[in-house]
């Protein structure tokens, strides 16, 4: 059947492709009761505008009790917000997001402790109730029918606060992510320099799943529960006192307790063992041991912990690439879904794909290899010497060769802490900058002449230490090259932002052939396309 969507359409014209996206999904939704459907459309397509047509014509047409949109990146977030505002959309973030409207100098976690105890009238009139800046975000947020919010607070809030009902449509952008955001929000990790300072007890030496649990079970969680019933009281004592600092000093411990017996519970209620894997790291600054359970597949948590939040479920992307392997890493029944991939509109000779092998970036080889990575790309920018740019490392070790080999005042290259104040700085400068990162292949938009051409330096394989990863790749053959083919994708998809848009894209890693030899069938067809 035919639906008649275009007066929820939030701009003045469509694309051919954003038509397709949307018949098809109304129709699954509507008329074959499917409870997932999965789009795969390439960048440039508008995926966004897609998602929230979908979501007017259901709220207005089938009874809808409003949309929730989750995105991973900060970026989107403000994106969808920005674009849909007029519209209705809210955003939502944790109450450390907001500053507090009385105390200028403080955010709205710490400032809704200190009201708990404060004697302050103006304090009090200022940001009691729906006065706070994150409780009127809040309210705002439920009360509208657009919502957006990141991963993990909406898996927080849903799971503990639990004000988050649930809606019509559930709209989850850059899906592949999903199995990563679940995975990071029911792993749980038990700290020994935690147990030692704060729960007031030695940790044994244990060095296999099973000794770990029967500690967890026995000794750690009883002495978990008898302090929290500590701090409970700690707390109603300190609120009768009105003493704030201390207040919120341990409250703020006190949510903390509670929350990790709350996970804890949690994960010993779902616990087996062949589907978790232990790591056992020593910090680098007390010396002590971490151990941190993860789980291989997420998908028998996925219903209770996000795809219960809706009747329906839209799942958008630009790399699912494997549709079986997707709905089964998520515990999606193929039956309950529809799919649909549609490539990128964009012209294929405006984002040319040159794999030019340079140097192996494998284990075994980088170290002989990096010098001629470093000269070519150096001849790289010597080709685009008026033009913004990005290289796409994939790796701490590579950045930091190149940055200190290549030695170009056009270089930009950031840590972990300090990924935005840099990518802001490559936005704003008027010079040919280029980006060094090892951590920007999603959620940054390099359109027009921020970004002219791109480089690849190293075929992005997930890092074979990791218990996790090896756990995966022994339960799921297509594991391993769905991940590094989909960082591939992501990476590419940077810098060609529009119709109009050009960038070329050079891929100089020599492993490149081999991989692309035996998995040039995951690969969606714009890529292959553009591919030299």
């Amino acid at each position: 059947m035919q639906y008649n969507w275009n007066e929820f359409f939030p701009y003045p014209e469509y694309r051919k492709e954003q038509k397709i996206a949307i018949d098809f999904a109304l129709n699954e939704f509507i008329d074959n009761d499917k409870k997932y459907v999965i789009i795969e459309a390439g960048t440039g397509v508008g995926k966004s505008a897609i998602g929230f047509t979908i979501a007017q014509y259901l709220n207005s047409h089938v009874e809808g009790s409003g949309t929730y949109y989750l995105t991973t990146q900060k970026v989107l977030q403000k994106q969808y917000l920005a674009d849909f505002q007029k519209s209705g959309m809210k955003s939502l973030q944790s109450s450390s997001n907001f500053q507090c409207k009385y105390y200028k100098g403080k955010d709205c976690s710490i400032a809704r402790k200190e009201i708990k105890v404060s004697e302050d009238p103006k304090f009090k009139k200022t940001c009691s109730g729906n006065n706070c800046n994150y409780r009127k975000a809040k309210n705002d947020f439920i009360q509208n029918m657009h919502g957006v919010t990141n991963f993990s607070y909406f898996l927080a809030e849903t799971h503990y606060a639990k004000e988050l009902t649930a809606r019509t449509l559930l709209v989850v952008d850059e899906c592949h992510n999903a199995e990563i955001e679940l995975g990071n929000f029911i792993e749980i990790s038990i700290s020994e320099h935690f147990a030692n300072q704060v729960i007031n007890i030695k940790v044994p030496q244990l060095t296999t799943q099973y000794q770990v649990l029967k500690w967890l079970k026995e000794t750690y969680k009883p002495k978990l529960e008898s302090v929290k019933e500590k701090y409970a009281k700690l707390v109603e004592t300190l609120t009768a006192n009105k003493k704030i600092k201390e207040f919120v000093k341990i409250s703020s411990r006190y949510e903390q307790i509670e929350k990790h017996l709350s996970n804890l519970s949690r994960f010993i209620k779902i616990h087996h063992k062949d589907n978790w894997v232990l790591d056992i790291t020593k910090t680098d600054t007390k010396n002590t041991r971490n151990f941190q359970f993860k789980p291989v597949c997420v998908g028998e948590y996925s219903k209770d912990y996000l795809f219960k939040s809706a009747e329906k479920i839209l799942l958008m992307s630009a790399s699912i690439m494997n549709h079986d392997a997707f709905c089964e890493s998520l515990g999606i029944d193929i039956k309950d879904a529809a799919f649909i991939s549609i490539p990128s509109p964009f012209p294929v000779e405006n984002r040319p794909i040159i794999a030019s092998p340079v140097a192996s970036m494998s284990y075994n080889n980088i170290d002989a290899g990096l010098p001629n990575m470093a000269s070519a790309i150096k001849a790289i920018l010597e080709a685009h010497p008026d033009e913004k740019g990005i290289i796409h490392c994939h790796s701490y070790k590579i950045a930091k060769y190149l940055e200190k080999n290549i030695k170009s005042s056009r270089i930009i290259s950031h840590s972990s802490l300090n990924r935005e104040k840099k990518l802001n700085e490559h936005i704003k400068s008027s010079k040919p900058t280029v980006l060094l990162s090892p951590s920007m292949q999603e959620g940054v938009d390099l359109k027009g002449d921020l970004s002219r051409f791109q480089i690849i330096c190293k075929v992005p394989y997930p890092y074979l230490g990791d218990k996790l990863v090896k756990k995966r790749m022994n339960k799921w053959k297509w594991w391993y090259p769905l991940q590094t083919a989909k960082t591939i994708v992501q990476s590419v998809g940077r810098s060609v932002r529009s119709d109009t848009d050009v960038a070329v894209t050079y891929i100089l890693d020599s492993d490149w052939k081999t991989f692309w030899s035996k998995n040039k069938h995951i690969f969606p067809k714009c890529f292959k396309e553009a591919l030299n």
